[in-house]
């Protein structure tokens, strides 16, 4: 008699028949692979603590133009960031003032040198009156007292010449240094006085490196003490030297300026933004060189080598950088082996059968 029981395990047995006939997949393996690298024996280092801080590349000499005249501004032959040279052209100042005062004192001077001359005439044909008893010795006096006063207005013209000529020469403003032009504060037409900055001139003899360090670490830091420098755009590292601690704080901040002396290298440019890294002190830890290093998933890590000889690999954690080093700030520790020359082809348990034993 059929029933809805004797059915459903007609279901289940055909069912079973059916996965027992079904063919096993062939499941994948793969063999491990036997590597000859050098490895590394993990030991503490003695590294530097550093004191890492912002800042920015400096001008040690940083010159401001101004006018020694009052004028307006004819023409201005420079524009910010243009480099310059010494006695090069910045800029020209309307001269007609000038050009007419100079025209007033050599009309003075004509005039002086006029009066001089008849006056001079004066006194020599006086003399011979008085020789011949023509005149009175209170008249050749006079006559020699006018002659002095007109040389000495003569002189007093000349003067007057020379200097109204002298201001011609401010009339055209020239670099006094070869730099570059960081500001440029007026236009042409702008009235120019003295003591008013008209444009900057940057020197690039010198560069600093301008930061500013904690009271805190102020102490660790000297005079002279060679600093680590990463700037911004300089594929380089870089190691200048503390040139000037300026030991008045800012009260609110409570940090202090410090500049470093820059390398003289070409693509240096003020402005630019880096990082001072000063050395506070020491302590020991792990470091392990950059070919050791395997990025995965955009995370670091090494492979760890067993007693074995089977490498398994671990995710780590790194702090700083140097050309031939890499810190570890965690993952690992000290008597632990690793690949020190890893390779995108290595996988986990894959055996090193003859290693470089090394200390790092």
């Amino acid at each position: 008699m059929f029933t809805p029981r004797s059915a459903l395990i007609g279901i289940i047995l055909s069912s079973c028949a059916l996965l027992a006939c079904t063919e096993k997949p062939e499941q994948l393996t793969r063999t491990s692979k036997e590597w000859t690298l050098p490895l590394i024996t993990l030991e503490k280092t003695q590294l530097s603590s550093e004191y890492t801080v912002i800042g920015s590349v400096i001008s040690d000499q940083r010159i401001d133009i101004s006018s020694k005249i009052i004028g307006y501004i004819k023409t201005l032959e420079v524009r910010e960031g243009d480099l310059v040279k010494r006695g090069q052209l910045l800029l020209n100042l309307d001269d007609v003032g000038i050009e007419n005062a100079i025209l007033q004192a050599q009309a003075g001077v004509d005039s002086a040198s006029a009066l001089a001359k008849d006056l001079s005439s004066d006194v020599q044909r006086f003399n011979k009156l008085f020789k011949e008893g023509s005149i009175s010795e209170v008249k050749l006096r006079k006559t020699r007292l006018q002659s002095n006063t007109a040389q000495e207005g003569l002189a007093s013209a000349r003067a007057a010449l020379a200097t109204a000529r002298s201001q011609r020469q401010y009339s055209h403003i020239a670099s006094p240094a070869d730099g570059i032009i960081s500001a440029r504060y007026k236009q042409a037409g702008d009235l120019a006085s003295p003591g008013v900055p008209l444009l900057t001139v940057e020197s690039r003899d010198q560069l600093l490196f301008e930061t500013y360090v904690a009271e805190s670490q102020l102490s660790h830091i000297e005079v002279g003490d060679p600093v680590r420098l990463a700037i911004d755009n300089v594929a380089d590292a870089l190691t200048g030297t503390v040139a000037q601690i300026v030991h008045a704080g800012d009260p609110v901040s409570r940090t202090y300026k410090v500049k470093v002396k820059l390398p003289n290298i070409v693509n240096l440019h003020s402005g630019m933004f880096g990082r001072a890294h000063f050395k506070v002190g020491e302590a020991a830890n792990l470091v392990v060189p950059p070919s050791a290093i395997i990025v995965k998933g955009g995370l670091e890590g090494v492979y760890v080598v067993d007693p074995q000889q089977r490498i398994h690999f671990r995710w780590i954690r790194t702090r700083r950088q140097w050309p031939e080093m890499i810190e570890v700030a965690a993952g690992l520790k000290g008597g632990e082996r690793i690949v020190a020359t890893a390779s995108a082809g290595l996988s986990e348990d894959d055996t090193i059968t003859a290693g470089v034993a090394q200390s790092e």
